[in-house]
This record gives structure tokens, sequence and C-alpha cells, in this order.
């Protein structure tokens, strides 16, 4: 659970796309055209402050422009004049960010008859940039309810909902968030599933939880997501740590998952007692070489002395030929078991169209308990796929139904192979 409540943590300081002021070109559109053209019913003199303020607004030199604007407001007579100096200053105070003068000035164009959408959009935006989530969380759903809503407001209301603890709405708008993204041709964010992933877990919806993690972590790639995904073979009834916890450990150090020392001595010392010391050489060799293991600090340095020698002396053997003779021994048992092991072997020598057809063989031979065919035909999936067969790799995967480990391991391997990890 500390994983989770790490995700938990994260999100609420994740860039959701927070409605932002934009479109100001827009705005332009509420100013009568009849004074931009220099209307007969404007004097001269405030025709020349009204097109100074602008000229100034339009090269975005918004601080200048303001105290023009107030000139230009002292001479402008009549709502049509008034209303054009009101729209220079709203486009003014939305290039500056001052969001609370933003909002004043909006309200007051507003009083004067001019509605806009984009006015809307401005003032839930300021809403928000001020702390008024309650406001701008109103004018959103407006929004959305008039145009459907982009993939920012959306999630903006889906992250509102979260904290409101209105789990379903907060689930509903973050689908809607991330289906609009894919409609406008954007990338969905890591937050929008954020939402989505801790709304399930606070609701203790498990399975949505993980198939959402499923989802997202080929997408994304993080650690974040990985991690827990596949650590949740762990849980699964009858995982042992002897049968499963080295293939946990494989598919977090293929996701690029960051394992500390002691998961690589552990991960290290778990391959050597399988019987797969060439794997367990090279796990090994980094944290003795640089003297984390094995070393002064470490209050077991003999004891992980003693395990590096047997690695190396065993690796050297199996490299020496000892593959191929644990192949040929295999041929003379009675199940598959031996043959399933040699093919891991292979596999961790990096040898993956060996170790195919050798895992093969021993599923073909038969006679294995089922915990141990549901590991030997995960191997023979992972083997597939280093070997290229991305295909077939997933279709070994998806007949593993086994509840130790192999199963949920296979479903995170099918992840992983839509990811190119």
């Amino acid at each position: 659970m500390r994983k989770l409540n790490k995700m938990r943590i994260g999100l609420s300081a994740i860039a959701l796309g927070l409605l932002t002021v934009g479109g100001l070109a827009n705005v332009a559109t509420v100013m009568t055209p009849a004074v931009a053209q220099g209307a007969k019913a404007s004097s001269q003199e405030f025709l020349d402050a009204y097109k100074a303020a602008k000229g100034l607004v339009d090269s975005k030199k918004y601080s200048e422009a303001l105290p023009k604007i107030d000139a230009a407001a002292s001479l402008a007579k009549g709502n049509s004049e008034k209303s054009a100096v009101q729209g220079m200053k709203v486009l003014t105070y939305a290039g500056l960010r001052r969001n609370p003068e933003l909002i004043k000035a909006i309200q007051d164009h507003q009083a004067m008859g001019v509605q806009s959408k984009n006015y809307t959009q401005m003032l839930a935006g300021a809403y928000a940039a001020t702390g008024q989530s309650g406001k701008a969380m109103e004018l959103t759903k407006q929004l959305i309810a008039e145009g459907g809503g982009s993939c920012e407001q959306l999630a903006y209301v889906a992250k509102g909902s979260l904290g409101a603890k209105r789990y379903d709405e907060a689930i509903s708008f973050a689908n809607k968030a991330i289906e609009q993204c894919r409609k406008d041709g954007k990338k969905p964010q890591q937050a929008h599933y954020n939402i989505l992933l801790a709304a399930y877990r606070d609701t203790g919806k498990m399975d949505q939880y993980y198939s959402t993690l499923e989802r997202v972590a080929p997408i994304f790639n993080s650690q974040d997501y990985w991690k827990p995904l596949i650590e949740r073979a762990k849980s699964e009834p009858k995982f042992k740590s002897a049968d499963g916890l080295l293939d946990v450990y494989r598919a977090l150090e293929t996701t690029n998952v960051k394992l500390s020392d002691t998961d690589k001595l552990e991960m290290g010392e778990q391959a050597l007692v399988r019987g797969m010391p060439i794997e367990a050489d090279r796990i090994l060799t980094p944290l003795f070489k640089g003297g984390t293991v094995g070393g002064p600090k470490d209050p077991k340095a003999d004891r992980n002395k003693k395990l590096y020698g047997t690695a190396q002396a065993d690796a050297k053997a199996a490299k020496a030929g000892g593959l191929e003779k644990a192949e040929a021994d295999a041929a003379a048992k009675q199940t598959g078991d031996f043959y399933a092991k040699a093919g891991e072997a292979y596999y961790t020598a990096g040898n993956h169209a060996k170790a195919v057809e050798v895992i093969q063989k021993g599923i073909a031979k038969g006679q294995m308990e089922p915990g141990a065919l549901a590991f030997a035909q995960l191997h023979l999936g992972i083997a597939q796929y280093k070997a290229g067969q991305k295909d077939a790799a997933r279709k070994t995967w998806s007949e593993i139904k086994a509840d130790n480990g192999a199963g949920w391991l296979a479903r995170t391997w099918t992840a992983i192979s839509k990811s190119g990890a």
C-alpha cells in the first residue's frame, strides 16, 4: 500500500492542464467594429487615445497599455466606446495574468451586455487560479454542458470531483477527458489516469485499479505504474517466493524499475538457488565490484563472498558445456521439468531461440505439476518475446490461468510487450 499512497500524494501536485486564460484574440470581437474604424460619433481625442492603447495591446505591451486604456476610458462616451475600452482592459489583464482584476474586468464587461463563451472560459480559469474552485467548477461544468468540453476542462472537473470524494463523477469525467484528448489528437496525461487510479483505490475497486495500471504502464513506461502492477503477483493466493520471486524481479528489471542493492542481492541469490548461475553472476558482479556487497560495510560479507564465489564457479561451468549437458540429461527424465529448467537456463544466457526450443520440449513431454507448468509457459513466452516472436509470446501467456503468480506475471509481460521494453 506504500506505493499507492505515494501515487496519491503525487496526484495533488500533478499539472492537470487547469483552465488557463486563452483565446485572447477572440476577445477582440466584442469590440464594436464602428469604433475601431473611427465612427463619426466618436471624438478625435477619444479615437487617438483608443488607437494608442490598442496599438500597445496588439503588441502585447500590456503594462504600457494600462495607463493608455485608462486615458481612453476617461474620454469614452456612450456604451459603444465604453465597451470597446473595457474589451481592451480584459485583454490586458488576461495577458498580464492578473486574475483578480481580470475577473472584475470581465464581470464589468458582461454588465454592459457583452456575453461570450470565451469569457466564461476565461472566468473559470481566473477563478481556478485564485483558488475559487467552487466557482471554477460551476463555470467549467457549464462549458462542458454547452459544448462537450475540452480534455483540460473535463480533467479539471474530474480532479475537483476526486478532491470532493465524488468518486463516480471523478471516474466518469477522467474517462471523458482521456477520450476527448484522443479525439483532439492529443496524448492523455498521466494525471488523467492518476485520477482513475486514486478513485478506484479509494473505493476499493482493485480489479479496476490494476486493469488501469495494465493499460497505462505501457503508455508512459513509468516505474510508478510498472512496480505496483508487477508486484501484485506476490499477492496471488498460491504465490511462493521460491517459485516466483525471481520472475517478479525479472519483470521489474525489464521495465527499468529501480532496484536497491538489497533487491539485487536477493535477485542474485534467488537465481543461484533456482540453478541459474549465469544470471546470478550477471546480477551479483556489479555489487561486489562496487563494494556495496562483500565489502567492509557489509555485515554478512563472508557469507555473501561465498555466495558470489559459488555463482562465479557455477556460471563458468554452465558456459563451458553445462547448459548442453543439462539439456542432454533432461532427455532421460520422466517429466518435462528438466527440459523447462534447461530452457530457462538458456534464456538467462541470452540464447532465446534455444530457450524456446528446449522449453517447448519440456511442455510437450508433460508430467509436470500444474504450477510448474504455468511457470514453464511463462518462461516460454518470455523467451519467445525476447526472440522476436511477439505474437507467439502473447498467445502463450494468454493460456496461463494459474494463481501462483505465473498468470499475473503473464498479464504484466503482455503489457510489457506493448511498451517495447
